[in-house]
């Protein structure tokens, strides 16, 4: 009853007014993207207490600012359907193409997309685009999740255009996703997803919880979505911690191939209060503390790309209670491995949802303590 209470108290967090057509509708249809129902699995009312169907694409507008070696600092923006705006650009399609996508009431130029922009690409010569669907993922939170299937379907419908006309392979586009961003990472991949061709892979930072955590795989992040899926667990503690300030934005249910649990992925050492000088009055340090750990990923992400000769490697465990115990200290048959971008490295061999923990400190490089 709690948790239902409480899902209901984040669907209204912030007013808003619905169109009569949204309101009395259980579907809506875009060109070109298709039908988006909320009956079916979408259907809900446990974990999804208040239906809300998706705005119209002209209305979320997602931009698509590219970013190669060539322009590091200078945007292209790539816009579908416009051939200029692609063969104009440096845009290359024989080179692995990384799509970073923001969460709630996020954009597509904070400091963490522009942290990772740059670390991406001293790491690799890739295609870096920052999508910013910020005109959809603002308040309420039912509104951007609600949101994230459009915007999934726009990236998706991005891609095969881009494979249509230029050349590009699916396979070799990666989706970086935090919080809400990781959801819509999913519903691309799930529309990229054909007999013989799948999205490459998706990496699901704190993929979000509330409206998420326990629906059925359609309505949420899963294994299927890609070929390869992995998810970085930060802030899974209950929900009902949302109310207590202290966190809880996140979902400790495994969505991926593998699944890591950085210090037991509900909650982050250094998250109890604010550094000195860092943030201003008590709202702002509530702020901070509701955040700290759903935000942690965003860091802990970077740094494995920034520093890949640390140690970020993670052992496969049933529990995070039986990794404390010394359980779960050798790689056995299942393999460790390396959280964050070198995950892709470790070889899933048809399994699922496979639980990997370990402890980190709490400062940059947020490396393992082992």
């Amino acid at each position: 009853m709690q948790r239902s209470l409480l899902l209901l108290l984040v669907g209204l967090c912030g007013s808003s007014v619905y169109s009569n057509e949204q309101t009395n509708s259980r579907e809506v249809c875009y060109f070109g993207l298709g039908c988006f129902s909320i009956d079916g699995n979408f259907n809900d009312p446990v974990n999804r207490p208040i239906q809300v169907l998706p705005q119209d694409p002209y209305t979320i507008r997602p931009t698509f600012a590219l970013y190669t070696r060539r322009n590091v600092n200078t945007a292209q923006n790539l816009v579908y359907n416009n051939r200029d705006s692609v063969s104009k650009s440096n845009f290359r399609a024989n080179v692995p193409t990384k799509i970073v996508i923001h969460g709630f009431t996020g954009n597509g130029n904070s400091d963490w997309n522009q942290s990772m922009k740059r670390a991406l690409l001293n790491e690799g010569d890739y295609n870096v685009i920052q999508l910013d669907w910020s005109r959809g993922s603002g308040f309420p939170f039912t509104l951007a999740t609600a949101n994230t299937r459009v915007v999934g379907a726009l990236i998706a419908q991005l891609i095969v255009w881009l494979e249509s006309n230029f050349g590009a392979n699916r396979e070799n586009f990666h989706l970086i996703g935090h919080s809400l961003g990781a959801h819509v990472s999913g519903y691309a991949g799930e529309r990229l997803n054909t007999r013989n061709k799948k999205l490459g892979r998706i990496s699901g930072l704190d993929p979000a919880g509330p409206y998420f955590e326990n629906t059925h795989p359609e309505v949420r992040l899963d294994p299927t979505d890609a070929r390869f899926v992995d998810a970085i667990h930060t802030d899974g503690d209950s929900t009902l911690s949302i109310i207590k300030l202290s966190g809880g934005f996140g979902l400790m249910q495994p969505v991926g191939h593998v699944d890591f649990y950085p210090n037991g992925g509900k909650s982050q050492p250094n998250c109890n209060e604010p550094p000195s000088g860092s943030v201003n009055g008590i709202i702002g340090g509530t702020v901070w503390r509701m955040t700290c750990s759903h935000n942690r990923v965003q860091q802990v992400m970077v740094s494995t790309i920034l520093n890949p000769r640390k140690n970020y490697r993670a052992y496969p465990c049933s529990s995070y209670e039986d990794f404390k115990a010394g359980r779960c200290r050798t790689c056995g048959t299942t393999g460790c491995a390396s959280m964050g971008m070198r995950a892709g490295e470790w070889n899933p061999n048809g399994r699922v949802n496979v639980k990997m923990f370990l402890d980190t400190a709490g400062t940059e490089p947020f490396a393992s303590l082992e």
